[in-house]
């Protein structure tokens, strides 16, 4: 017989490395609803042992009661709708859909580029050549939200919001100077950090020091902010 869910199993686990990296955005939208959770965090020298544990042998993994997810995208919606945070009516639903594939898109340039083995190589032309572009387009696209609300979907908070920040926010370190040339998305990320409990959280132990594990060549060193 299964045992009936309790207050307190039904308390979310994020399972991930000790870094910010994909459950950044879990971890912000759950402080953001004054949400409980719990944290397993796995150091990188337990992730071979442990990986096959894992289905697909990836993480982050979120838990709540006997809900498992294991994709990070689909935890993300998962959030979103739980927190009705995908806007309002099928347009804005639909717009949702299409920020979050474009800053998985935008997410999966930038650290393809930090995990180069070549990365100081490359740096100074990709800071040059391949970043005012990306930023472009993806400030296109936020100022292209039919209601100027400065939220990238509606008139109000969405998860995708908090998805497009995480991705400034490891611009910021790499080069803020670039980052600074785009007026909008910079008002759009100090509107996001400095809500409540988002600014709370940021300034908090709680928050890790490193975007990326220590094996990147760009993101694997404590941040001072």
């Amino acid at each position: 017989m299964t045992e009936p869910l309790t207050e307190e199993s039904l308390i979310p686990n994020v399972t991930y490395f000790d870094v910010r990296g994909r459950a950044e955005v879990i971890r912000i939208i759950l402080e953001e609803n004054s949400a409980p959770y719990t944290e397993r965090r796995i150091s990188i020298d337990e992730w071979p042992e442990l990986k096959l544990n894992f289905t697909f042998g990836q993480i982050p993994v979120y838990e709540e009661g006997e809900l498992l997810l294991n994709q990070t995208n689909a935890i993300y919606r998962y959030l979103g709708r739980k927190f009705d945070m995908y806007g309002d009516l099928l347009l804005e639903h639909v717009r949702c859909d299409m920020v979050q594939e474009t800053f998985v898109e935008a997410q999966n340039n930038i650290a393809d580029f930090y995990w180069n083995p070549e990365f100081e190589k490359l740096r100074d032309g990709y800071e040059k050549d391949e970043l005012p572009p990306l930023l472009t387009r993806l400030q296109d696209l936020l100022v292209a939200n039919p209601i100027d609300s400065g939220f990238w979907v509606g008139s109000r908070l969405s998860f995708v919001d908090i998805i497009a920040w995480h991705f400034l926010d490891h611009v910021r370190p790499f080069s803020l100077k670039t980052l600074q040339q785009f007026e909008e998305l910079c008002q759009f990320k100090e509107m996001i950090e400095s809500r409540p409990h988002i600014a709370a959280y940021l300034a908090s132990d709680r928050r890790p020091k490193t975007l990326t594990v220590s094996l990147s060549p760009f993101g694997g060193t404590e941040e001072t902010s």
